[in-house]
């Protein structure tokens, strides 16, 4: 563990007058700090979907702007369900945002991969027999990869290698499936139609601003994947609680966390010198050690253990207390 004696203060990022409030504006916009008052549904809900591929990293995520919840009441949260959303990427959503989140994104997401689908001989025949196999295997209970391709196979569709993952991903596009953390599959039941495109693009706007605070278009853009950027203000509207968004703070985040990939760019939480080491390359993102608003260092867990890579000064009293918190969630 990596610490420093040095009195613990808000960097010098934060104190600057030209970048304060939006900065601060990020930072309580995300949950951060102050960290959320309710619990998994309330932060999904906030920053409108935790990107999910690897479940450990969501569940960090939810750790780190909530108290006192631990690792098994994410994946226990019924009103929550992990699916293929932004950027064609696996997220938690809010059941009851799930519809006008995929109206955005199926079609796109299906686009994308249309000549990978064609190369492993998949056709919309093909797909109708899979649908079919699939919904009625998950009508008598959540299933496993071994379980879905039992089923497709007694059905007749070859769902070996890569093409079983093409053949669940456009169900779960439809609404009929979702992908727990526990990496089985179960079925979906939404109690709601998608609103129209446009209405459901203003929702995007609405909700990408209050989760994400200080952002342009081009981030809403780059989150989301889509072309159309949604209908919001994206003003650098202040903080409503400055002062407590002054109080220092430091937060250990998980890969993938929202507050650096919830942007177009990421200067706002790296500093340039500093991005290699966050982004080795290879599509993958380190944990980092968040010091008011900034990253300090990556983190990894080290037999059990926060190991920690720092950039500068670390303060000790705050990691020791994020590290034993990591601790208690994940063993819970």
């Amino acid at each position: 563990m990596v610490g420093t004696s040095e009195p613990w203060r808000p960097s010098a990022t934060i104190r600057q007058a030209a970048s304060y409030v939006g900065e601060v504006d990020r930072v309580a916009a995300n949950g951060l700090e102050p960290r959320l008052r309710g619990g998994v549904a309330e932060v999904v809900r906030r920053l409108c979907g935790v990107q999910a591929q690897d479940a450990r990293a969501a569940r960090l995520a939810i750790r780190a702007r909530t108290e006192g919840l631990v690792a098994s009441d994410v994946d226990a949260e019924a009103t929550v369900v992990r699916t293929w959303a932004w950027r064609g990427t696996l997220h938690l959503l809010a059941r009851e945002d799930v519809p006008w989140v995929l109206s955005l994104v199926a079609a796109r997401a299906n686009a994308a991969v249309a000549a990978r689908r064609r190369a492993l001989g998949l056709d919309d025949a093909i797909q109708a027999r899979a649908r079919a196999a699939i919904t009625e295997r998950l009508a008598s209970g959540p299933a496993t990869r071994t379980d879905l391709r039992e089923a497709l196979g007694a059905a007749g569709v070859d769902a070996s290698g890569q093409r079983l993952p093409h053949l669940v991903r456009p169900v779960a596009l439809e609404g009929l499936l979702h992908h727990p953390l526990d990496g089985t599959f179960a079925a979906l039941e939404l109690d709601r139609e998608p609103p129209p495109r446009e209405q459901a693009l203003a929702e995007l706007g609405r909700r990408y601003t209050a989760g994400y605070g200080a952002a342009t278009p081009a981030d809403l853009a780059a989150f989301s994947g889509l072309q159309e950027r949604g209908q919001a203000p994206f003003l650098h509207a202040p903080c409503a609680m400055q002062e407590r968004c002054l109080t220092p703070f430091l937060r250990l985040l998980g890969s993938f966390d929202p507050y650096l990939l919830g942007y177009a760019g990421r200067g706002h939480a790296v500093a340039p010198e500093h991005a290699r080491r966050v982004w080795p390359g290879g599509g993958w993102l380190h944990p980092v050690v968040l010091v008011d608003g900034m990253a300090a260092g990556t983190w990894r867990l080290d037999g059990g253990e926060v190991a920690v890579e720092a950039f500068g000064p670390i303060p000790e009293a705050g990691l020791a207390a994020e590290a034993a918190d990591v601790r208690r969630f994940l063993a819970g």
